[in-house]
């Protein structure tokens, strides 16, 4: 698969727009959270484009507190192109830009049926620090796991 991770950049909000409400469930206006996001994260909003398609997306966030601490705020990849790697390669990039600016630790929040995200994350060092039952309200249950990013490891991918 020949496949950039970049950037997000304003040419990329349709095709993110239209990735994020084939994942978003309900009455919800995916294109609010992206426009803001692509302020909000501009450093740390990345994108996986194959063949001038955009395939995927990730967005960070780091929390400037001593020491700095980063959070993985969305990850998506489009249905075609799960389970082909792309998800650990934005976990990857994403994880290593959050590392280049200062995060010591990335965080994350994950629902419990997700067990194919659960299991990438894990995949990637990130460890179950705490669960919270409606995390997001009645329903909507979440796993916060935890990575630390001290040395290289946030860096490269696992074996």
């Amino acid at each position: 698969m020949d496949l950039m991770i970049r950037g997000y950049c304003e040419e990329d909000f349709p095709g993110v727009s239209a990735l994020e409400r084939e994942n978003t469930a309900g009455d919800c206006k995916p294109e609010v959270f992206i426009r803001q996001a692509g302020v909000l994260f501009a450093d740390t909003f990345l994108v996986a484009e194959r063949d001038g398609r955009i395939v995927g997306y990730t967005i960070g966030a780091l929390v400037q507190r001593q020491p700095a601490t980063g959070w993985i705020v969305r990850l998506v990849v489009a249905e075609r192109y799960r389970r082909r790697g792309l998800g650990g390669d934005l976990v990857a990039a994403v994880t290593g830009s959050l590392r280049e600016r200062g995060a010591g630790e990335v965080y994350l929040s994950v629902s419990p049926s997700n067990h194919a995200a659960r299991a990438l994350y894990e995949k990637y060092g990130f460890r179950e620090t705490e669960f919270f039952p409606a995390y997001f309200g009645e329903g909507a249950d979440r796993h916060i796991l935890r990575r630390d990013l001290d040395g290289r490891e946030g860096l490269i991918r696992p074996d």
